[in-house]
């Protein structure tokens, strides 16, 4: 694995999610695996290029891995990094930003097997340009997206999954300054 760009932990504190940013963000990182990443074909797309990874806080261990499902062309730039956790106490939902791949909202309830369960896609940028959702974050029942290209965009999801959230008095995602207690 490549030196991390983003984590989080969970609202209960017990799970460190990882993400990292191969090629800086400006190189095409989320293509089909096996895709060639180099004109020589000596770099390859992997799955770990295009993945969170979740570890027991505890013990260190490796619990978990979601791979992002949707490839991109080899002109858009994406990596899965800049991201925060809904604060729930009925499941475990993280909303991200992934450059031309858009947003996400991941259930990573069962560590095991992670899912999607929402997502926005827009299509390919003109490849000479880097683009895309830099950041998402939610905060009190929305999402709020960094596009740099299109500039804010606040969604709402309105699945089960984040009904009954708490209303927060502010939110910094970089600094998580509570837990929710089991």
């Amino acid at each position: 694995m490549t030196v991390g760009h983003s984590t989080a932990f969970s609202w209960d504190g017990d799970t460190l999610i990882f993400g990292h940013e191969p090629g800086g963000g400006t190189g095409a990182r989320c293509q089909v695996t096996g895709a060639p990443l180099n004109a020589a074909g000596t770099a390859f797309q992997t799955d770990e290029m295009k993945s969170f990874f979740f570890f027991d806080v505890e013990t260190g261990e490796e619990t978990g891995k979601w791979t992002l499902t949707r490839a991109q062309t080899a002109q858009e730039n994406c990596t899965l990094h800049n991201y925060n956790v809904v604060p729930t106490d009925k499941s475990d939902i993280l909303v991200h930003g992934s450059y031309q791949s858009g947003i996400g909202v991941l259930d990573f309830s069962d560590l095991a097997n992670a899912e999607e369960i929402a997502y926005a896609d827009p299509a390919p940028l003109n490849p000479a340009r880097t683009g895309g959702d830099w950041s998402s974050y939610w905060y009190n029942g929305r999402i709020y997206e960094s596009d740099i290209r299109r500039g804010l965009m606040v969604w709402r999801y309105s699945g089960s999954e984040m009904a009954g959230t708490p209303h927060l008095s502010h939110l910094n995602p970089q600094t998580q300054e509570f837990t929710i207690d089991d």
